[in-house]
This record gives C-alpha cells, structure tokens and sequence, in this order.
C-alpha cells in the first residue's frame, strides 16, 4: 500500500511537471552586449579559504556597520553544500548585551521569506495540485479576485513573476506594533485587495511593462497553498520546508513561540538621532514578510536551493521543479534582469545570481545565489532607518570583485545621441504605488525619477539613490550602461512608439516606472498647492477687513464673501491637518492613519459646498457690479484657485475619505 501510494505520488508529480514545462511561456534568453558587459575572468574559483575569507568579510562589515551606524548584522557564505562563514557582528540587543550570533540569533529578513512561499507553490505545482497557467480563482473560495481585463485573469506565474497588474499600498496597516489590529489572513486579504490597474502579462512574457511587487500577492499565494494542501499556512511551511531542512529556529507564526523568544534579535530605528529598539513587528500579510530565522536555517534553505531542490539527503524539490522555478520567467529586455519564479535575477561581474531582498521598519536582509557556482551570500542588519541602500550592495559587489572579478569594458556614447536624447527627457514614477485609495496622495511628496540629458550625450538619472544617481550611456537601442559600472537599465515604448516606461530600476525587474503624465506632475501640483493656499488667505482677509461694510451693505455680496471665507479657513485647516498626519506618519511608521487625516478630509468636503456656492456667485458678482473691478477680479481668481485645488485633491484621491 505504501508502495503504491508513493508511485502515485510521484506519477502525479511527473505529470504536474510536465504540466508546467509544457505550459512554460516562453521568455527571451538573457543576452550579453559584445563589447559593454563585463567579461568574467574564467580562471575565478571562487572563496577556499574559509580564514582568509573571514579576514576579508571582516574589512568590510567593520567599515560598513562603523560608517552606517548599524547596531547589528551577520553574514552567511555557503558553498558546495557546505556553510564556509557564518559570523555574527555588534549586538542583537544592545540594551542588554547580547551579541549577535548567526547560529542562535533569529533575525526579521522580511521578503525574503517570499521565497519560502513561492517554494511552497512550487511543490503543489510539482504535485499537479497547482498550474502555473491556471487563474486564481480556480484555487480560491472565501473571494475572487475581480475580472478586471476580461478574457485576461491573474495567473499563478503572474503571482510569481510580480506581473499581475495589481496597485499596492501599505501605510497603516502593512506592518504593526501590535497585534490588536493584525486581522485573520483571508479577512486581510479581502479588505486590503488591491486594484488590477494594468492588465498581467500573458502569453507574452518578454513585457515586464506591467510588472510592480506585490505583498498582497505573494500572501494570495500563501492562502491558495493552504486551500489546496488542507494545511493552514504555517503548518505546510514547517512540515514541507522547514522539517525536511532541519531549520528548527525558523517560524511565520507571530508573535515567534515561547521557545524562540529569548533568541530574537531586536530591531533599531534612529529616533531623535539615537537607534533605539523598537517594539516587535507584526506582518498583516504573513506569507509576503512574516519570518523569523537564524542565519544558519536560511543557509539550509539556501544551500537546497543551489543544489537544485536537495540537502542531505532530502529533497524539498525535485531536480526539474528546481530548474523550472530557477529559470528566466519574466523577460522585460533580453539585455536586463529578468524574474524567475519567485526570485530576480541580479548580473554582477558576467555572472548570474537568484537574488531577493528584504525589508521591515527594523531590518534589511540580501539573499544571493550564484545558482551556477553554488555559493551563496546571506547578508542581514537590524537597523533599518541607518543602512542605506548602496552600502547594502557594497558588501556583494566587494565579494564579486574580490572573488569573481571581471573586466568592465569602457564604453563611449554614440556621436548620434543628441538627436534622440529628448526622447527619454522627463520624469517617472515606480508602477508600484497606490492607484485608489490616500495613499497615492504620498507620491506627490517625491518629485519622481527624473531622466535628464546631459552635454556629454548621456543621460543622468536622479531621484532615487544608490546605483541610478549616476550617468548613463546607450549600449543598444533604448538600452543604457551605467557610465562607470556594470548595471543596465532600458526605456520600453507605447504602440505611438513614444517612450513610456523605465525598466530595471535598481537591477530590479519588479520595480519598473511609468512616464508621468502632465496632470500628474508634483511639481505642477506643488505650485497649484502654494497658489490657492494664498488665494484662501487673501479669502479670509478680505472677509475680515470687509466685515463691517457688508454687513451694513447686507444682501448677497455678503453672503459671497462669507462664503469664500469659510471655505479658505477650511482649506487652510486640511492642509495644516494633513501635513500634521504626514509628521505622524513619519513618527510612527507602525501606527494606523491617525484620527486628524479624518477632520482634515471632512473639512475639505464641507469645503466642496462652499466652492460651488462661491462659484455661483462669481457671474452675479460681475452681472450687478458687487464691489470694485479689482475686488471682482481678486474673487473671481480666488474661486478658480478653489476648484482647481479641488482637482488636484481629486486626483491623489483626497476628496472623501479613500482608506485602506
């Protein structure tokens, strides 16, 4: 009976397979430039010495952990199946002074912990319990996710690949400092389903112009492992991943249990220019963030991924389902990295990682994996408001220099460029925002990614910090290499052939940036912002100074002025109100929106009713020669600034009360 049931099983993963291999869309291969990308030095073997190693690793984390200030980190190098370094460095509670050990010290590595989920999907899908290809909905029975693009559902590949088309959104509910607001997975699920705001990708997959990340859709992965195994979410992850690997000091759950509490690193934020700890974090959507490990488990699970699904003498995928989910599943530019299934690829030096980042309030992590070399390069702090972003990439580029070095060809731009530069002119903005809800409002506080030529016909690309502060070169065509490194980014164009998209921010396929359009220019909206500020001033004083000759004069040209008034003391007390909520915000990152956005955008609303009043009486005002010209002029304009104002609330979905 046993026998027959474990050829059962394997029959039916053999056909899962197949399944899914059959199905596999078809993406382009990653394609170097002859003559721009690096050229690896082939005689690289990579670390051998694990002292020597150690030696090296140390050089730079004192540097780094000195400079940016951080309270405490570890490193993890594996290779050949093996942990070659695993050192802790500073304290993991420093209050208390306990240091930082990466055999005992469980550490918040955030989205990293996606990788277990998408691990956990690719099981079923080797089971024939789950098809890449399939729409969700097929797995789904508390909810559907709405049939937005008819004909165009959300796949299970595009869970994986992060090109769903879905909005995203966070503040006030993502990540809690308790868990008195932390609602069950499918109740959250439900309330904070975001909007599918671009159609996914299809049966193309060499489009990553749609691609934005996505915690809520790595948690949708999460629920439809649990309906299809029969097993709560938790229960799969320890029995399928973390039993068969032995990561005995790894848990989703939340708080951690009892037995690994007095093992868990604290986490720093700089408050008032000191890191001081921070209260645990909780995760609304688990499978997107939840986990908590030790440096060792995740190298179990590291060192199973990079031999292709095994770890002595278990399996947590088969050699194929491993290889499938390795492979290049979301192709955005043949010369740019790609998304496999549930990890990015990352080229440094001419070589291929499987990468995947992670982030808390507290904690920054890096999960590399040079899947062809066998080794791999956990990095982790916990404290996350001081490390920034480039030093977190100094660490891997020193790795890949020292022990896989390469030669970087110089490269000139074309003498033609100045003809097309104007083409890329202009600012962009992530695809990964929110669409619907206030929370779109906060990208108004960012001038975008700007694209700029230069007189020395590259571009310079600003706005965002670390590798994009730099300039850029054009390679092939709408194609560009950083000016003094090996990072490659690209524009994609709209079916007018005019340039829409800026791809691979940051060496990310899952963080592409659309053209922002006119409407939606912060610096337009700033101006608009400043100007009817000014007109609501202007209101309330000429309602003030004018208070006693109306109210002799009586009749409606009192009633106008009273009107634009109270509707400039509205105004004026949203805006005070909401940058107030936006100070709270910044302060209390954890907390939910606070109770003053709320009287801020019901005052803006009343204000709407004396808007239109005051608009109607700006053609009587004219008709019957209230007041002098000028006092007709200063109204009329003052008006035209309120529903202008209007508009711009409207547009980052101010006007009424948009939370999530």
């Amino acid at each position: 009976m046993r026998l027959t049931s474990h050829v059962a099983r394997f029959l039916a993963g053999c056909l899962g397979l197949a399944f899914a291999l059959s199905s596999l869309a078809g993406t382009d291969a990653y394609q170097t430039i002859p003559g721009v990308s690096p050229q690896p030095e082939q005689t690289s073997v990579g670390p051998q010495d694990p002292a020597e190693l150690e030696a090296f690793i140390d050089g730079v984390m004192t540097a780094q952990m000195r400079a940016q200030q951080a309270v405490g980190g570890m490193v993890v190098i594996v290779k050949d199946g093996a942990i070659l370094l695993a050192k802790g460095y500073g304290d993991a509670d420093r209050e208390n002074g306990r240091a930082v050990d990466p055999y005992t010290t469980l550490f918040r590595p955030g989205s990293v912990g996606k990788l277990f989920t998408w691990t956990a999907l690719m099981q079923l899908v080797e089971q024939g319990k789950v098809s890449l290809d399939a729409d969700v909905n097929s797995y789904l029975t508390q909810f559907s996710v709405p049939d937005t693009y008819p004909g165009q559902p959300v796949t299970v590949r595009n869970l994986m690949t992060h090109s769903a088309g879905f909005e995203d959104g966070s503040v006030g509910y993502l990540i809690l400092d308790s868990d008195a607001r932390l609602l069950d997975p499918v109740e959250a699920l439900i309330r904070y389903m975001p909007q599918r705001v671009r159609a996914p990708a299809g049966g193309d997959f060499n489009n990553g112009d749609m691609a934005s990340y996505s915690n809520w859709g790595t948690e949708l992965a999460g629920l439809i492992i649990a309906n299809v195994s029969g097993l709560s979410y938790n229960d799969y992850i320890e029995q399928n991943i973390f039993q068969p690997l032995g990561m005995a000091s790894s848990t989703f759950r939340q708080p951690v249990p009892d037995r690994l509490k007095e093992h868990l690193a604290s986490g720093y934020n700089n408050k008032g220019g000191r890191l001081k700890p921070q209260p645990y974090e909780f995760v609304m959507f688990p499978a997107a963030g939840s986990l908590s490990a030790t440096g060792e488990d995740i190298a179990k699970f590291m060192i199973a991924h990079a031999q292709n699904g095994a770890y002595q003498g278990n399996r947590i995928l088969s050699d194929a389902g491993a290889r499938l989910m390795h492979g290049r599943a979301l192709s955005p530019n043949p010369h740019l990295n790609g998304a496999a299934l549930g990890f990015y690829e990352n080229h440094v030096n001419g070589r291929r990682l499987l990468v995947h980042a992670g982030n808390t309030t507290q904690f920054q992590t890096e999960f590399n994996l040079l899947i062809d070399e066998g080794v791999g390069l956990l990095f982790s702090v916990n404290s996350e408001s001081i490390f920034s972003f480039s030093a977190r990439k100094e660490l891997l580029n020193a790795f890949m220099d020292r022990y896989y070095p390469a030669t970087l060809p110089a490269v000139q731009p074309p003498d033609d460029f100045a003809e097309r530069a104007a083409d890329y002119a202009g600012s962009y903005r992530f695809n990964r925002h929110s669409y619907s809800t206030i929370e779109k409002a906060f990208s108004m506080l960012s001038s975008g990614i700007s694209v700029t030529p230069t007189p020395h016909n590259t571009l310079r690309i600003s706005g965002v910090g670390g590798p994009l502060a730099k300039e850029w070169v054009e390679v092939a065509p709408d194609t560009f290499r950083r000016v003094d490194d090996d990072p490659i980014i690209a524009f994609s164009r709209d079916e007018q052939g005019q340039v829409a998209y800026l791809l691979n921010i940051g060496s990310l396929p899952s963080m592409q940036a659309y053209r922002i359009p006119s409407a939606e220019n912060p610096q337009l909206h700033w101006l608009l912002w400043a100007a009817a500020s000014l007109g609501f001033v202007v209101a309330v004083i000429s309602l003030l100074r004018n208070w006693g000759r109306d109210k002799r004069q009586g009749g409606l040209a009192r009633l106008a002025r009273i009107s634009a008034g109270l509707m400039g003391v509205l105004q004026l007390s949203f805006l005070v109100l909401f940058g107030l909520s936006i100070v709270a915000l910044t302060n209390q990152p954890l907390g939910p929106y606070p109770e003053l956005l709320t009287w801020g955008l019901t005052l803006s609303l009343i204000a709407i009713g004396l808007t239109v009043l005051s608009a109607g009486f700006v053609p009587v005002a004219w008709y019957q020669r209230w007041w002098s010209g000028y006092e007709r002029c200063q109204y009329s304009l003052i008006v035209v600034l309120a529903v202008a104002f209007l508009w711009s609330l409207h547009t980052w979905n101010l006007m009424g009360y948009k939370l999530p």
